[in-house]
């Protein structure tokens, strides 16, 4: 047997463990570091130095210049698209992106300004085509902006685009019940917020994650950023939960009514062109923003709903009774009349119900009075008044019923989609 020396074996054992090595590094691949992207930042502008360069006429940015600021709300609610909000110590503006997406509430940025442009949108300084690749670099995240405590009587141009909190303030009465904007066909509605003297419009969009909410009854803090269109300003919720409307409201809502014997409404009491307001009767919209007016036929006022040269892509009026003690044998009669009738509209219906709780027309339950005589075109003529004759109501109450109920009157229209039929009612009797 040859015996193999100790040395050569740990020697070609030393070899073979080096040679691996090597083959090893020279295996392993170098991956390139991406190149690190950097933007010029050239003279620097506050938000108030950059809204003063505005003079009338778009302004196409193309030199070397920055802008820092905090966004203050961002995208993540739904309630905005491709709009951001910023704002600096000097004041604020909006940011309307060529994409979706990349900022957020919090971020401390810096926006370098060549490709975007400076430009009024109905009332609105904003800062156009701003391309978060190209025109933003981060500097710091999670940095709170503290609200402006301001009033609605505050709300002016010179707020645009501020993050501002407002105390002791709560949703109009007309419009409780309602939601904060038209979750199903995901339209944008305006609502109002009051503090019992002034009034602002609070715009949110079929989109929010809050959009389907009910509008909270009560009064107490509210904080969002300010928009404007036109004439109206405009108020934008970033976050439903900073929307605090718990505590006792200026304008109280009103106890619901005992229940009536029997009702008789002719709307005399009404103003031709303002908002309906009667004694224990419910003017709400659950769509839209429209409700029952006073309307002047002949020097006679009556109750009118329309659609026309509405902004809302949806709009539902309902005009719902005082509660009535149901009796053996009650009806129904009332006048109809309509102008302006739009084909494929169905613009009236009337309803009882026996479960209305006073405030949230929405999660009634809701029978269709059917059957019955109302205005309707080709049958009848336009402007004419159409009488509908006793309508019994036990058919559309439980059998046996004894309880309490409401009738109820819905108007259903669009503006933008040309469902503009004005629809009208008057004497209405219920015994």
């Amino acid at each position: 047997m040859t015996q193999r020396h100790p040395f050569l074996m740990n020697f070609r054992l030393s070899v073979l463990i080096a040679g691996l090595v090597v083959l090893a590094v020279a295996c392993k691949k170098e991956f390139d570091a991406p190149p690190v992207r950097t933007l010029p930042t050239g003279s620097v502008l506050t938000v108030a130095e950059l809204r003063g360069l505005f003079t009338g006429n778009p302004i196409k940015f193309r030199g070397d210049s920055s802008v820092y600021a905090v966004v203050t709300a961002d995208e993540q609610s739904g309630n905005l698209y491709k709009n951001v909000f910023v704002q600096d110590h000097t004041g604020a503006i909006v940011m309307r992106l060529v994409n979706p997406g990349g900022l957020y509430q919090g971020d401390s940025i810096r926006i370098y300004l060549p490709g975007t442009t400076l430009s009024m949108y109905q009332g609105l300084l904003q800062l156009d085509s701003v391309n978060v690749d190209n025109n933003v670099v981060k500097q710091a995240t999670l940095i709170d902006k503290e609200p402006e405590l301001v009033t609605i009587a505050q709300i002016t141009p010179a707020m645009q685009a501020k993050l501002v909190r407002l105390q002791n303030v709560e949703f109009i009465q007309s419009e409780l019940g309602s939601t904060y904007a038209d979750a199903v066909n995901q339209s944008t509605v305006n609502r109002t917020l009051s503090d019992c003297q002034n009034n602002v419009i609070v715009r949110t969009s079929g989109f929010a994650n809050f959009a389907g909410q009910p509008l909270p009854s009560g009064n107490g803090s509210f904080v969002a950023v300010v928009g404007q269109f036109n004439n109206d300003m405009q108020l934008f919720i970033r976050d439903i939960s900073e929307v605090q409307l718990t505590g006792e409201r200026c304008d109280p809502i009103p106890e619901p009514c005992d229940p009536v014997a029997s009702v008789s409404q002719d709307f005399a009491t009404g103003t031709s062109n303002v908002d309906l307001s009667l004694e224990c009767w419910f003017n709400v919209a659950t769509a839209g923003s429209r409700v029952w007016r006073g309307y002047s036929d002949a020097g006679q006022i009556c109750a009118q709903a329309t659609a026309f040269q509405s902004s809302n892509s949806s709009d539902v009026a309902w005009l719902i009774s005082p509660n009535l003690q149901f009796t053996s044998g009650m009806s129904l009669s009332m006048r109809t009349q309509y102008a302006f009738w739009v084909n494929g509209q169905v613009p009236f219906k009337a309803f009882v119900s026996t479960n209305f709780d006073g405030t949230n027309a929405s999660t009634a339950n809701w029978n269709e009075i059917t059957g019955a005589t109302f205005a309707n075109s080709p049958t009848h003529a336009f402007n004419t008044w159409i009488p509908s004759g006793q309508i019994p109501l036990a058919g559309f109450l439980p059998d046996g019923y004894t309880g309490s109920f409401v009738v109820a009157f819905r108007y259903t229209g669009s503006g933008p989609n040309s469902q503009t039929t004005n629809y009208r009612i008057d004497d209405v009797v219920i015994q």
